[in-house]
């Protein structure tokens, strides 16, 4: 793995944005980012045509996978309260490119919609 420099910014549908800017792990053949978001782990892998992401700090484990016009089961663990929550991601936009990844999204439990999320993260090797 390799260090690079990263910008992400994940935005929500009640305009909370989070922003970061940082140095993150990178293995360019197995296409995994990892970095850390103040005392969140991110980690990204990228597939064909599809985003895994898991999101883990000691409050919570959020495992999302991304995949464009597909409405997927995810795993939401919340460690604080023993609670695990089943989400359903839908993917409104993805797009994966060399240094450059973007995602539209929804999420929802028990059909209830639980926000709009706009995910961008910058390589910048």
């Amino acid at each position: 793995m390799k260090k690079i420099k990263i910008y992400s910014v994940l935005s929500n549908s009640d305009n909370e944005t989070t922003t970061v800017e940082a140095l993150a792990d990178y293995d360019k053949k197995e296409k995994i980012i990892k970095y850390v978001e103040e005392d969140l782990k991110v980690e990204i892998k990228i597939q064909n045509n599809r985003i895994l992401m898991n999101r883990k700090n000691d409050e919570y484990d959020l495992n999302l996978i991304f995949e464009l016009n597909e409405k997927i089961k995810c795993k939401y663990q919340v460690n604080s309260i023993g609670l695990t929550l089943d989400i359903v991601v839908y993917t409104k936009k993805l797009e994966i490119e060399d240094n450059r990844i973007y995602i539209n999204y929804e999420m929802y439990n028990d059909n209830k919609i639980i926000g709009i999320f706009e995910y961008k993260l910058l390589l910048m090797e």
